[in-house]
């Protein structure tokens, strides 16, 4: 099958041919590709190629294949009628586009103005697998392809029965593409599940599968939710530029009628900027249980990030609410918390600097203690090369923080108001022997300076002591970590087995005196930081006196990819340390127990349990358990929390225990079934949320159903049920429940 040079046979012949194909099945205008073109070599293969000098007729039979470019046309024959200036192509006629587009047809015929064609049996496969297909179809104006009787799915053909009708499909009495404007639009067109007809419209469009996106209106979500009655979200995109689009969504419900959301996004050169909201003027009723009547009710959230240049970069994070029970009652977050923030941050080498500003808003019910406005909060870090300072590496790290909060008799306004330096000089080296042992040897030198006043008296009631103070608090610590990893192959299996002992010695600190605590609030004593050098979760509080941590790290690995892996210990002091708050298991000479086991039998089971025994009976004062187990067709999973803890504010002691039962089914091919059930056990018991879910997807096809039943009752929120569904048609839409956006349901 020899390949010819067009001009060595008949130049028109073959570019006619392609003009063809691309005139009559092109997703560009005929005036572009003989513009664009025509300084492209074309090349014909063919099993023989002939030309009639009476007739002035052009023929090529047998794979015919003509190329130009990046475009393809393939055809068992191709004729050009040269004085009818008509070219016909004939048998299993294909056209392979640059976009990865294939068009298919049986025979077709095209006229001499390159505009008009027709076309019989012709098919359209996209290159997302959507697929349009039609008993005939013309061409007109080099734009427009009108498919009589035509039909349009994205879903892929049952391999086993191909005459089977796909999931779902639209049946028309005309479908028209329009390649320049990128419309698929639908004259009587009749929707089909399974072969079933179940909606008609007599006019429908919707983007061809080459646009990404394009201004209209979105998928709508809907259900019902406990606090707010049925509702229905409708979005609008609006595409107001390659970098920035914006979506508006009116929200409509039946308890408060009305609410507004959108968001807005844009990228810079150098950066971005995304911003969400909504508000609506509906009743409420605060926290206390107290009618406030009509009120304006919103929220905001809001970030951005922009390069300055290769070192610096500056963001914000805003998030905002007008009232403690708004982003709850219209689900858009659970967080009883929001962080507002301001940072700028530099980068260089092994060194790194940022400066924050920091507001919250605290969205826990009732009274409770202000938060701190923040402004600056500045740290830098700098590190130095392993191996150069007395074989091994320094460091070095430094903040100014400066905290402030109203001074009123309002204990919800009482507060410090802090101005603190930290500067912490480290060095740290490790050493291994011969005969395998680590020694990690680190220490730290540091130096806190303090300015501070409205200081809440420690050993008075709340709200009514208060000091100031100007202090600076030095502080030295020498840490040793000795470990010696000990392992070994058996039949089937790998062993590690490695104790641990770290030495600390330091002064001790009293921790009970006035210095302000911003950032040391609480305690949470586990495996995690059995071995660090200050359990202590910030900088004003510090974990002096001479101490060792001792416990011992086991793995087991099989052949076959299960791993067991186990870690526990303890910790002594020469001294108790009272800065540690009662029930946080570290105040005695001997810590509580802590340790955690993690189990992996392979995809069928895995395990992770981690529990706080009592130095004296060894009864739990904290366990957490996390387990699944099962196959594809069914799986459950557990969950267990229990924790006895002491409020750092408040120094009462309490007890949390609470259990999660859930399970997922993959029941069916593309079917899956999920439920769960959440019991308190204490301080309250009683259940706590109940939730089923059923979900069905394929390559083009999702529908969705979940059902859940909160118990969870304020004076601002209302327990009760909330039903979610989505349903999706892939490229034409549907109803669809999605958070993209911060929708509010």
């Amino acid at each position: 099958m020899p390949f010819i040079l067009l001009p060595f046979i008949h130049q028109r012949v073959s570019w006619l041919c392609l003009i063809f194909g691309l005139a009559f099945f092109c997703l560009l205008p005929i005036e572009l590709v003989a513009k664009d073109n025509q300084n492209e070599p074309t090349l014909v293969q063919a099993d023989k190629l002939s030309y009639n000098q009476k007739t002035n007729i052009v023929t090529a039979t047998g794979h015919v294949e003509v190329s130009h470019g990046k475009e393809v046309l393939r055809a068992d024959k191709i004729i050009y009628y040269q004085n009818k200036n008509v070219v016909r192509a004939k048998g299993h006629v294909a056209v392979l586009q640059p976009d990865g587009d294939v068009l298919f047809a049986d025979q077709a015929e095209l006229t001499n103005d390159m505009k008009q064609a027709f076309v019989k049996k012709a098919s359209i496969l996209f290159n997302d697998n959507s697929r349009l297909a039609a008993a005939n179809a013309q061409r007109y104006e080099g734009r427009y392809l009108v498919a009589e009787r035509g039909v349009y799915s994205a879903c892929n053909i049952c391999v086993k029965d191909p005459k089977q009708p796909p999931l779902w499909q639209i049946k028309a009495t005309r479908i028209t593409h329009d390649n320049v404007a990128k419309n698929v639009i639908y004259r009587d067109a009749v929707v089909e599940m399974g072969g079933v007809p179940v909606l008609y419209t007599p006019y429908f469009s919707h983007p061809d599968p080459t646009v990404d996106r394009r201004q209209g209106l979105l998928s709508p979500s809907g259900g019902y939710n406990k606090d707010v009655g049925t509702f229905v979200r409708i979005p609008y995109y609006f595409d107001i530029a390659p970098n920035s689009d914006v979506v508006i969504a009116p929200v409509f419900s039946t308890e408060d009628r009305l609410m507004l959301s959108g968001s807005w996004r844009q990228r810079f050169t150098s950066g971005y900027m995304q911003w969400n909201g909504s508000f609506t003027r509906a009743d409420l009723i605060d926290e206390f249980g107290t009618d406030q009547g009509s009120q304006w009710r919103g929220h905001l959230f809001g970030s951005s990030l922009f390069n300055l240049n290769n070192e610096w970069r500056a963001g914000t994070e805003v998030a905002f609410t007008s009232d403690k029970s708004y982003l709850q009652r219209y689900k858009i977050i659970s967080d009883d918390q929001l962080t507002n923030r301001a940072y700028l941050e530099h980068f260089h080498g092994r060194n790194y600097a940022i400066g924050n500003m920091y507001y919250f808003q605290d969205l826990r019910p009732g009274v409770q203690l202000a938060q701190p406005f923040i402004a600056p909060d500045l740290r830098f870090s700098m590190l130095g090369e392993p191996g150069k300072t007395l074989g091994g590496r320094w460091s070095f790290d430094g903040g100014l923080l400066v905290t402030s909060r109203d001074q009123t008799t309002d204990i919800t306004k009482q507060g410090a108001n802090t101005r603190r330096i930290s500067l912490n000089t480290g060095w740290g080296r490790q050493l291994i022997s011969n005969t395998g042992f680590v020694t990690d040897l680190a220490g730290t030198v540091r130096l806190d300076g303090y300015w501070a006043d409205n200081i809440p008296d420690p050993n008075v009631s709340l709200g009514t002591g208060f000091s100031k103070i100007a202090q600076v608090r030095q502080f030295a610590q020498a840490d040793m970590t000795f470990r010696y990893p000990l392992g070994r192959s058996g039949h089937g299996y790998q062993q590690i087995l490695e104790p641990i002992v770290m030495i600390s010695a330091a002064p001790q600190v009293s921790n009970r005196d006035n210095l302000p605590n911003e950032d040391s609030l609480d305690v949470e004593f586990d495996e995690t930081n059995l071995f660090a050098s200050n359990r202590f979760t910030g900088t004003d509080r510090l974990e002096g006196g001479t101490r060792a941590a001792y416990g011992l790290r086991h793995t087991l690995i099989g052949d076959n990819g299960a791993r067991l892996e186990a870690v526990g210990g303890q910790i002594y002091r020469l001294k108790p340390d009272p800065s540690f708050p009662d029930g946080s298991g570290l105040n005695s000479r001997f810590s509580d127990y802590v340790g955690r086991l993690e189990l992996y039998t392979g995809p069928w089971f895995d395990a992770n349990y981690g529990f706080r025994l009592d130095r004296h009976d060894f009864s739990l004062e904290r366990q957490e358990l996390a387990a699944s187990g099962g196959a594809q067709i069914f799986r459950s999973n557990i969950k267990y929390l229990s924790v006895n803890q002491t409020e750092a504010t408040t120094g009462l002691a309490s007890s949390v225990e609470e259990g999660t039962l859930g399970f997922n089914s993959h029941f069916a091919d593309y079917w899956d079934l999920s439920g769960s059930y959440t019991q308190a056990f204490q301080p309250t018991p009683g259940p706590r949320l109940i939730s089923l879910g059923i979900n069905y997807k394929d390559e083009c096809f999702q529908l969705g159903v979940t059902a859940q039943h909160d118990y969870t009752q304020r004076l601002d929120l209302s327990a009760g049920t909330s039903v979610m569904f989505y349903f999706y048609l892939k490229n034409i839409g549907g109803i669809q429940n999605s958070t993209a956006n911060k929708s509010p349901y």
